[in-house]
């Protein structure tokens, strides 16, 4: 066959497998092929006869792999207990709501089913579980509701149910057999790859390498999906193509000869990724490059295409349901619009690069225009994907990625160097891995701070929601236009280019040079731009779900922090957005997960110069975690007890501790919320009480001073002294941090009702986001996100 032929047999198959489980729709497709064949190209039937068969085949074998998959499902009964041994597929990862892992069951009836163990918040599954590992486990077994997106995508994974867990024993014992020794494996590569690093940098270059993001900052996740750079943390094609890259030289420096070393790159392939997660986007990568050394191994063209149609076929026959998954998706778009437009691109700006820096320069000139030139075309091949999945674009991720170009090859190739030198059983070895901790941390930390910076750049990102296929459609339609057009417009531009080209080589280097850096600036400015912080005293209720953080902001630059919400809620980024550059005062109220979780985030990001401990002598472990964590910054501790008073931007901004007091000697209170810390903020005229989960209990036999505003306790639970503190405390406005949609009720009925009785206006950050307060000039102002 003609290889045009092997591209349509490879479409037709691959097509057919993503219409498994609607055989009326594929017969219909395939009808129409050789309708459309008999019409248009009636010498094409043979063809056409082909490919509307193999569309049937992939169907048939597409319905065989779903009907394997769902068998475990078919077991499940709702609601059903169960009690077995299991081993855990992936590492715990925490949540809002307690904790989760995947893991295989392995003795009952449904032995080799794939289950979702869900832990809850007072009782998690062990963080020191790690893939391999064996359970006991007994739960309540919850069948998955499809038609749900997020059960849709549990089945994409190949999960038959979900575990609400009662009770979970590790057994000690690890699975043996390849898994067993591919656990090893991994487990030596995440070992190696963190050593000599601090932890935050060693979990980012674990994302990065193995793919394991568990343990990555939720801030710093959402930093770098905010920014563009989250290909960077799920392990994909580029870590195929850098694999192979760093491991040619060391081949030829080996001296394995032509043919033995394709053969080579693909064993290195077929090892790293199972090692690194075996993703969709990485089983892709690795079919396409298998695919390519095939072709050089057999002294074949390579084409790029078909490998890409290959990759489509087997992925999609090992499981039907991965096109329906974002990365599946986002990975096939991202290489389809690198060959459409950036292979011709690359060329373009190559050729332009070339005329421009000829010489030594010439090199280095060429492979920038060819990042740019594929981080150009997978941007605009993913925006449409993003915006219908995700609600946005992210523009800054065009700079970003190419600002991140010098690091991004250096932190792999290190990354992949600790975690070979992992599986190598010597001292010397473990020492070699460790030393390459250092450099490597100077690229993920350069990585993680473009992360951050283009995150907050104003206008960086794009909402827009794109909530249908067919919306899609219409997009990457829009999107053909649009390179089209600029493919004509483009023929004008490069009219008399050489000579253009041979006047800048005319000008003096010094000038080229100049010329050449000041076109860095703009992109250098978006990086190292920020916020301004505010002019006038600022209060800013910030918006972190189902959890209070509230930020005070001076005008001469002094900031203080009451509680971080809860870890998930990314404190630090809107801090980042209320131009904070150092907190002055940090205050953890009380030991409370939706309070304190937060703040450990925010002692790792920002100077700190005190931390006001309300935890009362808590034996909550994140709480003490974030104690030590001050301890270990050199930040001042000072115990939350009344009476206290603190003198902030040289007496103007003054904090009073009305409660707690001292308490007798012994275990802290098993409700941490009476004793929540109570303070009065004044600035001049302007006093504000926060009172964190302190209710009217706590707050009625307190000398209760009138404030301008106030934050309603409890995320505004039911109070029945409401109405009596707000008698008392007389505000002229109220807000209430809570989380939209929350189970709990908050803010109450009876709450709201006691407001407005109290003529109180108030705001709720559910509905209106982060509420801010802007005092001056003998008023304030009142704005909000929403």
């Amino acid at each position: 066959m003609r290889p045009t032929t092997w591209h349509v047999a490879m479409a037709a198959l691959a097509a057919g497998l993503l219409l498994a489980g609607t055989p009326a729709v594929a017969l219909l497709a395939a009808a129409g092929v050789l309708a459309g064949a008999a019409i248009l190209r009636p010498g094409a039937i043979r063809p056409a006869a082909l490919a509307a068969g193999l569309v049937v085949a992939g169907v048939w074998v597409g319905d065989m792999r779903l009907a394997a998959i769902d068998a475990p499902a078919a077991r499940v009964r709702d609601g059903a207990r169960l009690s077995a041994r299991a081993w855990v597929l992936t590492a715990p990862r925490p949540g809002r709501f307690g904790s989760s892992a995947e893991a295989r069951i392995a003795s009952g009836r449904l032995r080799g089913a794939r289950l979702l163990l869900r832990a809850p918040l007072w009782s998690p599954l062990p963080e020191e579980l790690r893939p391999g590992a064996g359970l006991t486990v007994t739960g309540r077994l919850g069948a998955l509701d499809r038609g749900d997106d997020y059960d849709d995508y549990l089945s994409a994974r190949g999960i038959a149910a979900e575990l609400a867990l009662d009770r979970v024993r590790p057994t000690g014992v690890r699975r043996g057999g390849v898994a067993g020794a591919l656990d090893g494996a991994r487990e030596r590569a995440e070992g190696a790859v963190a050593a000599g690093m601090e932890p935050r940098a060693a979990a980012l270059l674990r994302g990065m390498v193995l793919g394991e993001d568990e343990a990555v900052d939720p801030v710093a996740r959402e930093d770098f999906r905010a920014s563009g750079l989250a290909h960077l943390l799920a392990v994909s094609g580029q870590n195929v193509m850098l694999l192979a890259a760093l491991a040619l030289p060391l081949l030829l420096l080996a001296g394995v000869g032509p043919h033995a070393r394709p053969a080579a790159l693909a064993l290195l392939i077929v090892l790293y990724v199972p090692l690194a997660g075996a993703g969709p986007s990485l089983q892709r990568a690795g079919v396409m490059g298998l695919a390519g050394l095939a072709a050089i191994g057999l002294s074949r063209p390579a084409s790029r295409s078909y490998a890409l149609l290959l990759a489509a076929v087997a992925t999609l026959a090992w499981n039907p349901r991965s096109a329906a998954d974002p990365g599946w998706q986002l990975s096939f778009a991202a290489v389809a619009g690198i060959l459409a437009i950036g292979a011709p691109l690359g060329r373009a700006l190559g050729g332009a690069a070339a005329e421009l820096a000829p010489g030594r320069a010439e090199r280095a000139a060429r492979a920038l225009a060819d990042g740019v030139a594929i981080t150009v075309a997978a941007t605009l091949a993913t925006a449409p994907l993003l915006a219908h999945h995700f609600g946005s674009i992210p523009l800054a991720g065009l700079p970003a990625n190419v600002l991140a170009l010098p690091a991004v090859a250096p932190a792999m190739w290190l990354g992949m160097l600790k975690a070979a030198l992992g599986q190598v059983p010597a001292p010397a070895a473990a020492a070699t891995a460790a030393a390459l901790g250092a450099p490597a941390e100077v690229a993920v930390r350069y990585l993680a701070w473009l992360a951050e910076r283009f995150a907050d750049v104003p206008g960086g990102q794009i909402r827009l929601a794109l909530g249908s296929p067919l919306a899609v459609a219409s997009a990457y339609g829009a999107l053909a236009a649009g390179a089209w057009g600029l493919c004509r417009a483009a023929r004008g531009v490069t009219t008399g280019w050489p000579e253009r080209a041979a006047a800048w080589r005319r000008l003096p280097r010094s000038r080229r040079v100049a010329l050449a850096a000041a076109a860095l600036v703009p992109m250098c400015a978006l990086a190292l731009g920020g916020p301004a912080p505010p002019d006038r005293l600022t209060v800013r209720f910030l918006d972190v779900g189902q959890g209070d953080a509230t930020l005070i902001q001076h005008p001469d630059g002094t900031a203080v922090l009451f509680d971080g919400g809860p870890p998930e809620a990314g404190v630090a980024r809107l801090l980042r957005r209320a131009g904070v550059r150092r907190l002055d005062l940090v205050v953890a109220t009380h030991p409370s997960r939706d309070h304190h979780g937060g703040l450990a985030g925010v002692l790792e990001r920002f100077p700190v110069g005190a931390l006001l401990d309300g935890g009362d002598g808590t034996p909550d472990p994140s709480f003490r975690a974030l104690e030590r964590a001050a301890a270990a910054r050199g930040i001042r501790r000072i115990p939350g007890l009344a009476p206290l008073t603190l003198a902030l931007a040289g007496g103007d901004l003054v904090i009073e501790v009305l409660s707690p007091p001292p308490r007798p000697p012994g275990p802290a209170p098993e409700d941490p919320n009476p004793r929540a810390l109570v303070a009065v903020v004044r600035s001049g005229a302007f006093s504000l009480l926060l009172s964190a989960d302190a209710e009217s209990d706590a707050l009625l036999p307190l000398d209760l001073p009138d404030v301008d505003a106030m934050k309603v306790p409890h995320h505004g639970s039911a109070d029945a002294g409401l109405a009596e503190a707000l008698t008392r405390l007389r505000p002229e406005l109220a807000a209430i941090e809570v989380g939209e949609g929350n189970t709990y009720g908050h803010p109450a009925p009876s709450t709201l009702a006691a407001l407005r009785r109290a003529g109180v206006p108030a705001y709720r950050t559910d509905e209106d986001g982060t509420v801010t307060l802007t005092v001056g000039g003998g008023a304030g102002e009142v704005t909000t996100e929403r």
